[in-house]
């Protein structure tokens, strides 16, 4: 047994002060403001619309014609003269000859169409 020079022996663990000393105190809790919490309901509920209004736009497009007028329609991404033409043409109408009928009417010298275009319909 180690002894001190005053007679008292030496301690082999570290005094309960030191250790607590060494270790770093927890941190406090995170308290919102009546105004804080507002603030956070808010940006919450709209990042909510902001994501539906996206999810909408690129889960479930459209794909369905929108018509410029009675006899025009607004071609749309991915669309063609040949889509276009067997959405319009009635029950038992060959779509060839509507086809033919659209590219005349729209003075189009191929198939070849852009989205925003539109085009006259027979």
């Amino acid at each position: 047994d180690p002894a001190r020079p005053s007679g008292r022996p030496v301690r082999s663990e570290p005094a309960r002060a030191s250790v607590r000393a060494r270790c770093a105190p927890a941190p406090a809790p995170v308290r919102l403001t009546r105004r804080g919490r507002r603030l956070v309901t808010v940006l919450v509920l709209a990042a909510g619309v902001g994501g539906a209004a996206l999810g909408r736009e690129f889960l479930a497009p459209d794909d369905g014609l929108r018509l410029a007028g009675e006899s025009s329609v607004v071609v749309g991404s991915g669309d063609t003269v040949w889509s276009i033409a067997a959405e319009v043409a009635g029950a038992g109408q060959d779509v060839r000859a509507v086809v033919d009928a659209i590219q005349a009417l729209n003075d189009l010298e191929g198939a070849a169409v852009v989205p925003r275009q539109v085009l006259r319909l027979p």
